[in-house]
């Protein structure tokens, strides 16, 4: 008769299971994220792996954390259920930026911790700036910068569409920094943390498409003529270019006279002088790297491109008057 009992009880609780199970109120009916920035609710939803039609307690929370904790964005991740409702609180990292090499994006944090862009995350790069140029120190010093004041937060960051290199007489290791607004801004590196006043100062100086200085030193901020500083840095660019040309021409110039002085070499001297030539030439462009105080970059005068510690060329853009990475 007990056992009867026993099998009756353990058949009701199967039952109440299965049904419960199959049951509306099994569901989760409520989806909540909060503290995400760069990712949408739905990606995360997605990644995780969570829906309306999500078993509520049949699912262990710590599943679902770990999912979460494995996008490589996010900082720390907390679930809590309440009722039918499911609410994922999450942590972000804060992105710096993003920069190029060998043909792969980066984002990097304020930790300095580079990130390569998944598939899934290619559209985020847009809430942050394209670090052109930049060395890799240059890169760790600004991570410096932005970690240090909390008040270079994701809203001032997203202002900012492309951060480069750039040198001034008074200080060869500045940035230039390309608004969403068509602004352009000059600063220090350690000048960054006034960047978190930049929409105050717009309103004070009346900003639109003009060129703004920040002097850390003295507090303030300077509009600068954007024609004048293009033009030394096409200058420069120029002058390099025109080096090189005379260089090339003198070459020239002296293996033309020496032709003409040695008609009456053989076919056999001239093959040899010819071979010697070309690997004299060879051994010139690809050892003529040297270091460019404007940019702070290599820069190779048979070529014409710059390169940085990591490797990465990048070109003079004529029309924009940047650097852009040489692409595949």
């Amino acid at each position: 008769m007990a056992s009867v009992r026993r099998l009756s009880v353990l058949v009701m609780v199967l039952v109440t299971l299965f049904v419960y199970y199959f049951s509306f109120d099994s569901q989760v009916h409520v989806l909540s994220c909060e503290g995400n920035y760069y990712l949408t609710d739905a990606q995360v939803y997605d990644l995780a792996g969570v829906s309306t039609k999500t078993r509520l307690y049949l699912t262990p929370t710590h599943l679902l954390e770990n999912r979460i904790y494995d996008m490589p964005l996010v900082k720390s991740v907390d679930i809590e259920r309440s009722g039918q409702k499911l609410t994922i609180h999450i942590k972000e990292k804060t992105v710096v930026g993003y920069y190029i090499r060998k043909g792969k994006k980066y984002m990097l944090t304020t930790d300095n911790e580079s990130i390569e862009v998944p598939a899934e995350y290619e559209k985020t790069i847009i809430h942050f700036p394209l670090l052109s140029g930049l060395s890799a120190s240059q890169r760790s010093e600004i991570c410096k910068v932005f970690k240090k004041n909390k008040d270079l937060n994701r809203k001032v960051i997203e202002k900012i569409a492309e951060i480069q290199p750039y040198k001034t007489s008074f200080d060869s290791n500045m940035v230039k920094m390309t608004m969403v607004d068509g602004n352009v801004v000059y600063s220090s590196i350690s000048g960054l943390a006034m960047m978190a006043n930049y929409q105050a100062m717009l309103t004070k100086l009346q900003g639109e498409s003009v060129c703004l200085l920040l002097d850390e030193e003295n507090s303030a901020i300077d509009k600068v003529d954007c024609s004048e500083l293009s033009s030394k840095k096409k200058s420069s660019s120029s002058s390099k270019k025109s080096s090189s040309d005379d260089s090339s021409s003198d070459d020239s110039s002296s293996d033309s006279s020496t032709e003409s002085t040695d008609t009456t070499s053989t076919d056999e001297t001239q093959t040899t002088d010819s071979a010697v030539t070309d690997e004299t030439q060879t051994t010139d462009t690809t050892s003529d790297w040297t270091y460019d105080e404007s940019t702070g970059l290599q820069y190779s005068e048979s070529t014409g491109l710059y390169m940085d510690s990591d490797g990465t060329q990048y070109y003079w853009n004529e029309e924009t008057q940047q650097l852009e990475p040489v692409t595949e």
